[in-house]
């Protein structure tokens, strides 16, 4: 099956290196040169800021997911549409991933846990059981996030924080503990 990979920078270029290796042929837009996918092309938008990821979706054309062949997925997962998930990712049983998420290399999504759309789970994060996101959420790379939580809607929580507490705002949230950043 022929996909178009929307978005070719870095984070393009490792979708398509995913879905290369699902057998899938490739093809690139981007909405720098003025190309996108067509009516009823396959398509997945490969950009990683969220609000431009949510922006650039096409109507008359199918999104698709791309699973690495190297993440686990329990069959027991939900998965909307347009969702990558990277080489040593983990989506455990009763997880909820929402449309045009990115679940990056080696982050984990335990079980339970609720992803809003437009969501990215950065590369080593570690979401415990229970965790609920809003829409747009960004949780930074090697980020902890205690079982049971809810992160506000595009609230950023940045690289390396332990999230303890339910963020209830957005914001850029960083530290061990986490808090606001003012």
């Amino acid at each position: 099956m022929v996909i178009k990979i929307h978005g070719s920078g870095g984070h393009g270029r490792v979708v398509a290196d995913a879905a290369e290796l699902r057998g899938h042929l490739i093809r690139f837009t981007d909405r720098k040169d003025g190309t996108r996918p067509g009516n009823s092309d396959w398509y997945i938008t490969a950009i990683g800021d969220n609000a431009t990821r949510k922006r650039e979706q096409f109507v008359g054309a199918y999104r698709i997911n791309v699973i690495h062949p190297q993440a686990i997925v329990s069959d027991y997962a939900q998965l909307g549409n347009g969702i990558y998930i990277g080489p040593g990712a983990v989506v455990n049983a009763g997880a909820k991933i929402g449309s045009g998420a990115i679940i990056n290399s080696g982050a984990v999504v335990e079980h339970d846990c609720r992803i809003g759309e437009w969501s990215h789970i950065a590369p080593g994060a570690v979401l415990c059981g229970g965790v609920n996101t809003g829409e747009g959420v960004f949780i930074g790379a090697n980020a902890t996030v205690k079982q049971g939580i809810t992160i506000h809607k595009w609230a950023i929580i940045g690289c390396g924080a332990v999230v303890i507490r339910d963020v209830d705002t957005a914001g850029v949230f960083v530290g061990n503990p986490a808090k606001r950043q003012e």
